[in-house]
């Protein structure tokens, strides 16, 4: 929401018939709330580590989901987007719980990733205990009436590479958000549909085991 830009262009893509989401850490809602709402975003998802985050944001949260009732809007759905790592994994339960009194749509649990080791000391969880969580997770978001959303059994080629690309400001595509300087075309020069049925496409799908980041990756 640092970007001057931002409901400009969620307001464009709207207008083109294109699904928009928001991914934010939540502090900038407050002063951002009439243009949240008049830029007709589909859905926001705010993000969070651990209790003490989220504490800090609840108000500007709380304040989203009340504007949201007062103005009778459908829109934007609400996801509270929580990071699963070894730290987090205690606390995730009472995150839910909170998330649930705040009136949010639905839960995202996501996998750490931390493949760059850009800090050693924050670890993902065992797969027994993402076993366990998840179906902890599944017994009381149903038992809250809120809707959940998991990570998929990770794979290569992976969800993320199947199902997207990402386009950066200069229109340079990247097949995922992890390898921003792995590059496979240019849209201001070749449109998309080309750029993703190329030969570096699917030379670089064959390979994602190989691949130095992918290899490395449970996301």
């Amino acid at each position: 929401m640092l970007n001057s830009e931002l409901f400009k262009m969620i307001n464009y893509a709207g207008s083109r018939g294109i699904i928009t989401e928001l991914t934010t850490n939540g502090t900038l809602i407050r002063e951002n709330i009439d243009q949240i709402f008049e830029s007709g975003l589909s859905e926001i998802a705010i993000g969070v580590y651990n209790r003490d985050v989220f504490l800090k944001i609840l108000p500007q949260v709380k304040k989203l989901i009340r504007a949201k009732r007062d103005r009778g809007s459908v829109r934007p759905k609400t996801y509270l987007d929580i990071t699963v790592y070894q730290k987090s994994l205690g606390q995730i339960p009472d995150l839910v719980c909170l998330a649930s009194k705040t009136g949010v749509d639905a839960i995202i649990l996501h996998r750490l990733f931390n493949v760059y080791g850009i800090d050693a000391h924050i670890q993902y969880i065992s797969n027994k205990e993402e076993h366990t969580l998840f179906a902890e997770m599944h017994r009381l978001t149903n038992e809250l009436g809120l809707e959940l959303h998991l990570p998929p059994r990770h794979s290569r080629p992976c969800y993320v590479v199947k199902h997207s690309v990402f386009v950066n400001a200069e229109g340079k595509v990247t097949p995922c958000c992890f390898l921003p300087e792995f590059y496979i075309g240019n849209t201001s020069n070749l449109p998309l549909h080309k750029i993703i049925r190329s030969r570096q496409y699917n030379t670089f799908i064959k390979g994602m085991k190989k691949n130095p980041v992918c290899s490395k990756c449970r996301w």
